[in-house]
C-alpha cells in the first residue's frame, strides 16, 4: 500500500498565508499554464491548505484551496491570489484569538 504524504487541513493554521473562509481574488495564472482560465479575476473563499510537502511547506507555503460560486474548486499558490490587506487580515486574527479565549473561559466556568 503506497501512502500518500500530503497534509490536507480544513481549519486555520497559524503562520500559514490565508485563514479559511478568507475571501481571496484569483489575479495571475501559473507560471506552468496548469490553472484553468475559468477561475481568473473570480473571487472565491479559501475551502483548505495542501501540504505536498509538509517538511518543507508547513505551514508558510500551501497550495490554497479556493471554492468560487458557479465555477467551482481548485488549488492555488499564494502568489495567484489577491489576499486582504494585512492590517485586516491582523484585525481578524486577533478577533478570532479573542473569541477563542472567551470561549475557554466560558468552559472554564461551567467545570
Amino acid at each position: 500500500m503506497i501512502q500518500d504524504a500530503a497534509l490536507i487541513i480544513f481549519e486555520d493554521v497559524e503562520g500559514a498565508p490565508v485563514r479559511m473562509g478568507e475571501r481571496v481574488k484569483i489575479i495571475s495564472h501559473s507560471a506552468d499554464d496548469s490553472m484553468n482560465q475559468g477561475f481568473l479575476g473570480h473571487t472565491g473563499v479559501v475551502v483548505g491548505l495542501v501540504f505536498d510537502d509538509p517538511d518543507l511547506q508547513f505551514p508558510h507555503d500551501p497550495l490554497i484551496q479556493v471554492r468560487v460560486d458557479d465555477v467551482g474548486e481548485d488549488l492555488f499558490f499564494p502568489e495567484e491570489l489577491e489576499l486582504g490587506p494585512e492590517w485586516a487580515r491582523r484585525q481578524l486574527a486577533g478577533l478570532r484569538q479573542s473569541v477563542r479565549e472567551a470561549e475557554r473561559r466560558g468552559l472554564e466556568r461551567m467545570t
